[in-house]
């Protein structure tokens, strides 16, 4: 019996090993790009995690350095807060000697006055984005038998005793406040904002002065700590 492949023509036998040998040659380049793309794929994820894994080592040190930083800090902090608080309260205390009659400016509290016509004085801050900006709101009372007409002068301090602004109510000053008379037992209030002369600075202390119907001598109200 004769063999099919030797019994073909020597053309085709030899364009069937050429075919062969070309499929052979493709798989084989093929493989070659495969296994190229699997290194560069593998290199890729080696990189990426020596990058991260060097980047979360970086990340730790830092982490670790600023949690020392705060801790010492802290303890320096805990070391000089009752050296700031004597020295404030020296501080209170030194100024208070040179002007006994200031009282403390607090915010958002009723604080009685309680002299002559004087009930009460609030204070407001007022925060407007970058601004602030402070209002004050006076309550009088005449408990007297006879109508009067109200004057007053309210001073404020910053915290080394330094006066910074004021307001008038009834006064002849140009920018005061206008008080009309006030009746027998009538109870009004005056509420305006506070005229700083330095925008920057910081309200702390407060004084109310009540010039005499005389245009004499005034009376400035006392805190009840240097009464």
């Amino acid at each position: 019996m004769t063999d099919p492949v030797s019994s073909r023509p020597p053309f085709d036998r030899e364009r069937s090993q050429r075919s062969g040998a070309y499929r052979a040659h493709s798989w084989s380049r093929r493989s070659k790009l495969l296994l190229l793309l699997v290194l560069v794929l593998v290199l890729i994820d080696f990189f990426t995690a020596v990058l991260l894994g060097t980047q979360v080592y970086t990340l730790n040190r830092q982490n670790q350095t600023l949690r020392s930083s705060l801790a010492q800090t802290e303890e320096k902090l805990q070391q000089v807060t009752p050296e700031l608080q004597k020295l404030r309260v020296d501080l209170e205390e030194l100024i208070r000697g040179k002007l006994p009659r200031l009282r403390k400016l607090e915010y958002d509290r009723v604080l009685s006055l309680d002299d002559q016509y004087l009930k009460n004085i609030t204070f407001t801050e007022i925060i407007n984005r970058d601004r602030r900006g402070y209002e004050y709101k006076l309550v009088v009372q005449n408990n007297t038998g006879a109508p009067l007409w109200p004057e007053i002068q309210l001073l404020i301090f910053n915290e080394l005793g330094i006066q910074v602004g004021n307001a008038e109510i009834g006064t002849r000053q140009p920018n005061a406040l206008k008080a009309g008379s006030l009746g027998v037992g009538e109870v009004r209030s005056y509420t305006a904002s506070m005229d700083l002369a330095d925008k920057a600075a910081t309200p702390a202390y407060f004084m109310i002065r009540l010039p005499e119907p005389s245009g004499g001598k005034t009376v400035s109200l006392e805190t009840e700590e240097g009464r």
